[in-house]
């Protein structure tokens, strides 16, 4: 396997379908055959939604420390806000990493079973570890387990029929990617049919996005009151089907450094800025649900399409913690869990600053662990089971490591 670098393919394998070929020749990839296996080579490696991927997955560990440490936040606070939107922008994220890597891979019913297979060797490994840790914890403490909830987590079956039934903090937004992954296919095959069809469709999730924030969704409640409510997938599929449409609708676009820089500015400063005080459950219903859903939006498209440079120093690490954004999202409540008991049962009292950044760089280790000796092994044991000779294998970019 090899990548050339170019703008455009320079070979096509004849044996390819015409169907094939074309896709391939319309969404700029290289087709090259080795050892009588199709590969499709992504010609960029998205580094920019590495570090927004990177920069997300830090404010959310944060505001998470911040909140068990020190006190709640609420909505007028930017981590307050952020630990809401950051997972809103990860589904962004999502959906527009799944469309650059396999919008020309998902062609019949075996490429979208192959694909969803992919994803469960990806997301169920390391989710695994953590409900193993969460049910010891149980263990050791004297209390029964729910081995039907188990069962479910396991399986990430709760996503589909009980949201809200996670074990693992932050779990809910796995459920959630599992309901989405399932529905790529069909999102994937009807933007490839047509443009404007992919985009009605688009259109109405956010219709339904809407229907949940200003019907279903009552602001005179706090949002713990209605957490099983707002945790259902389909409250927040708009965000992912909109990373799918960002795809399709800018793939061809180039942005000045103008253009650029503010749709980086202008997104923060609506988070930074918009008048809005009180529970959580103010920001995620009413005009300010539009707002900051818009203000997401425009924050990935900044990243997706940056024409700035930056500085190899700052890159390189926002790249890294990137490709390590699932393991810092899922063990640093466990990461939190263990310095706390630890340091309980010494009698050791320390800064809560000092317990945070502490928590962050035991987080960022115990992640990179992870990713190296079970995220990576199961990911290319996930490829290596869906790729035969007849299949196309994307090379995955940067873009995907989720």
């Amino acid at each position: 396997m090899f990548c050339i670098s170019a703008c455009a393919p320079l070979f096509l394998p004849p044996k390819l379908s015409d169907v094939t070929q074309s896709r391939a020749m319309r969404y700029g990839v290289v087709m090259v055959s080795a050892s009588a296996i199709t590969e499709i080579v992504y010609m960029k490696r998205i580094d920019s939604l590495d570090w927004q991927r990177g920069l997300l997955a830090l404010s959310i560990m944060v505001y998470h420390l911040f909140s068990w440490q020190v006190a709640s936040l609420d909505s007028s606070t930017l981590l307050g806000r952020l630990g809401i939107y950051g997972v809103s922008m990860f589904f962004i994220l999502s959906g527009l990493s799944m469309a650059v890597v396999y919008n020309a891979y998902i062609v019949d019913i075996q490429s979208s079973l192959n694909f969803f297979v992919r994803r469960i060797f990806r997301i169920w490994p390391l989710l695994w570890l953590t409900i193993f840790c969460a049910v010891l914890y149980k263990f050791v403490s004297g209390q029964p387990s729910d081995w039907l909830l188990v069962a479910s987590n396991l399986t990430t079956l709760f996503g589909f029929f009980q949201p809200s039934a996670y074990i693992s903090t932050g779990a809910w937004s796995i459920g959630n990617e599992m309901v989405y992954y399932a529905l790529t296919p069909l999102i994937i095959y009807v933007y490839n049919r047509k443009l404007l069809l992919g985009n009605l469709l688009t259109a109405a999730t956010w219709l339904v996005g809407l229907l949940f924030s200003s019907y279903i969704l009552n602001s005179d409640r706090t949002l713990v009151q209605q957490w099983a409510t707002y945790v259902n997938p389909f409250n927040n599929l708009y965000f992912y089907s909109a990373g799918i449409a960002i795809f399709y609708n800018m793939r061809q676009l180039a942005l000045g450094k103008t253009a650029s820089v503010c749709l980086l500015v202008l997104p923060a400063l609506l988070f930074f800025a918009f008048p809005v005080v009180g529970d959580p459950i103010n920001i995620v219903t009413g005009t300010t649900r539009v707002v900051f859903s818009l203000a997401s939006l425009l924050m990935v498209i900044g990243f997706y399409k940056m024409a700035l440079s930056v500085p190899g120093m700052i890159a390189r690490p926002l790249t890294q913690l990137g490709v390590l954004t699932y393991g810092v999202y899922l063990l640093h409540p466990i990461v939190y869990r263990v310095q706390f008991e630890i340091l309980k049962h010494l009698g050791i009292t320390i800064n809560s600053f000092f317990f945070i950044v502490a928590a962050i760089f035991l987080t960022i280790i115990a992640a990179q662990i992870a990713f190296t000796v079970l995220e990576m092994p199961f990911i290319r044991l996930g490829k290596s089971l869906t790729t035969t000779r007849k299949s196309e294998k994307p090379v995955a970019s940067a873009a995907v490591q989720k």
